[in-house]
């Protein structure tokens, strides 16, 4: 490595890989920093601001909660509180009658939409009429696409 002081540029490049403090570094580019620092103004400034952004990020999300062991914790608590909730086919099968048959129609329209086009669909090409009754179900424009053409 070099023996001088960083650029500006090197300088604010290597804050942004290692953090705000160059104690933490690798060994040689610590010493390179700290030399920078005793002769630029400019390299100061560039540290102080980066001290002040992480520390508003640490205030915002305390290190604490990004640990594997309290992550661990946290999972291990929700699994620990109770019987984990079947949410296969819960949805279809509880609530009021109308959900049931609101649940049963969303399942239903991506089938019957299949089949119209599959039914619709011919050796030439897709069927034109076929291909605008669904673009306006699906809220999409078709004429974007090249087959419809």
């Amino acid at each position: 490595m070099h023996d001088t002081t960083m650029t500006l540029e090197e300088f604010e490049s290597y804050l942004d890989r290692h953090g705000a403090e160059p104690d933490r570094w690798p060994a040689d580019l610590a010493e390179r920093a700290r030399r920078t620092l005793a002769t630029s103004h400019d390299a100061r400034e560039l540290l102080d601001e980066a001290r002040a952004i992480a520390q508003l990020l640490d205030d915002a999300l305390p290190a604490g909660t990004l640990t594997t062991g309290s992550l661990r914790s946290r999972i291990l608590a929700e699994v620990s509180a109770g019987p984990a909730r079947s949410w296969s086919f819960g949805w279809l099968t509880g609530g009021s009658r109308l959900s049931r048959s609101v649940a049963v129609a969303a399942l239903l329209i991506p089938l019957f939409l299949g089949y119209a086009i599959g039914a619709g669909s011919q050796s030439g090409g897709v069927n034109e009429d076929l291909a605008s009754d669904v673009s306006l179900l699906a809220f999409a424009d078709y004429e974007t696409y090249t087959d419809a053409n």
